[in-house]
């Protein structure tokens, strides 16, 4: 089944791709970037149409434009995806907000089927080590054992914020035969390499609003194979979509007790 799998992809993508000290400093140096832009703005900073919208209900997943370029940004040997989401989640609270995204043992069933296996590796006051199993299944399925380090802030009652950090990413050899063999780490499909995640909170108007920003790193496309950008952009959409999806219907459960 592997070899299948590899050869498939081989004909998809080309060859396993490998991650340069460059490409991570490039990634990096966004990453520096879109944190200072978040910082000169703490708070939520939707445009009046797109807050309207999600206060009325609707999901809004939007692609961000630092340095002038959406929803992805060529560096060497990689791609950059930059995604925005928010909602609006009636009678929900900060308290719920928190107490959800803290839940690391359920992850694997709140944020199902993305997440297939989660636990807390360590806490220390605001600081959360976590392991995430993420699974993507678009023509092929990937499998990734990821960690990530998590920073919660909270100012005041009605504002939280969350910085969730990757620390260390690897796809899953063969799934089908067992989720602790791995690819070496940046040495494989490419699929995803970083991911790094952002949620602001604001208490107000009879609920909770929730903005979650997911800045990602893929390979580059071969030579030839620009079809594939949208294949290979749909992965950090959907990942953006579904996690905003079960975030609102699991605060929303909670808010109804």
């Amino acid at each position: 089944m592997r070899a299948l799998s590899i050869a498939f992809l081989t004909v998809l993508i080309g060859p396993a791709a490998k991650l340069s000290s460059d490409t991570a400093q490039a990634f990096d140096n966004y990453v520096r970037l879109a944190e200072v832009q978040m910082q000169r703005n703490p708070a939520l900073v939707w445009h009046e149409d797109e807050k309207a919208r999600v206060r009325n209900g609707e999901l809004v997943v939007f692609s961000e434009r630092l340095n002038g370029d959406a929803p992805q940004m060529k560096i060497p040997g990689g791609l950059i995806h930059d995604w925005t989401g928010a909602i609006f989640i009636p009678r929900g609270t900060i308290a719920e907000a928190r107490a959800l995204l803290q839940d690391y043992e359920h992850y694997k069933e709140i944020y199902a089927p993305d997440v297939i296996d989660s636990h807390l590796v360590s806490h220390n006051g605001d600081e959360f080590r976590v392991f995430l199993r993420l699974k993507e299944k678009q023509i092929v399925t990937v499998v990734y054992n990821s960690q990530y380090d998590v920073v919660y802030a909270q100012p005041d009652a009605t504002h939280m914020t969350l910085a969730s950090r990757s620390t260390r990413i690897a796809e899953v050899s063969d799934p089908g035969r067992s989720m602790t063999a791995e690819d070496p780490v940046g040495q494989d499909d490419g699929f995803l390499w970083r991911l790094n995640t952002y949620w602001r909170f604001e208490q107000t108007d009879g609920g909770v609003y929730a903005e979650c920003r997911a800045i990602s790193l893929s390979r580059g496309l071969p030579f030839g194979f620009g079809w594939l950008r949208g294949f290979i952009q749909q992965f950090p959409r959907q990942s953006m979509m579904n996690t905003l999806n079960a975030t609102k219907r699991s605060i929303a459960a909670r808010a109804a007790g």
